[in-house]
């Protein structure tokens, strides 16, 4: 499991380098729009479209990176409440909550990748399950981040323990 976890955290590196990517061209596209709406007074029909498939690329893929350094949202004051073998229970219960949600996005990402073969963008004339195949590979990273993540906090609780 230790060769997979740093095999993984190779793959994160380089999804990374993917996001920054995405979130520059994001910002051109979003530029380019307001350049060309401003200045020239014509509108990109397609622009739209693709800054907002690029801005849901750049969420499902970047989950991973939040679980992996464990910003997702918390309670706080149940947090200050909680010690030692409760709060270890409570982040047992947190982590099965997440992967169990990631397998159900998961599963239903890879359903909608064969309906929006069917379908096309109105805008870019686009193949749907393009996007749907990026939703599906974003939770499949969130589900191994999630993995990895676990693994690590029960090696460190057996450390210690």
């Amino acid at each position: 499991m230790e060769k997979f976890a740093a095999a993984f955290k190779k793959v994160q590196k380089i999804n990374k380098a993917i996001i920054g990517a995405v979130l520059l061209l994001m910002i051109g596209v979003v530029f380019l729009q307001t350049f060309c709406r401003f200045v020239i007074f014509k509108s990109l029909t397609w622009s739209e479209e693709l800054s907002r498939y690029l801005f849901v690329a750049l969420i499902v893929l970047g989950i991973n990176l939040a679980a992996t350094d464990h910003l997702f949202v918390r309670i706080e004051l149940i947090d200050g409440y909680l010690k030692g073998k409760a709060q270890y229970v409570m982040d047992v219960i947190r982590k099965g909550i997440a992967i169990y949600v990631s397998l159900i996005l998961m599963y239903s990402g890879y359903g909608l990748i064969e309906i929006g073969g069917y379908q096309i963008s109105p805008a870019m004339g686009i193949p749907m399950s393009l996007l749907y195949g990026i939703m599906f590979i974003g939770f499949i990273m969130n589900f191994l981040a999630l993995i990895v993540d676990t693994w690590e906090e029960f090696g460190k609780e057996k450390e210690v323990g």
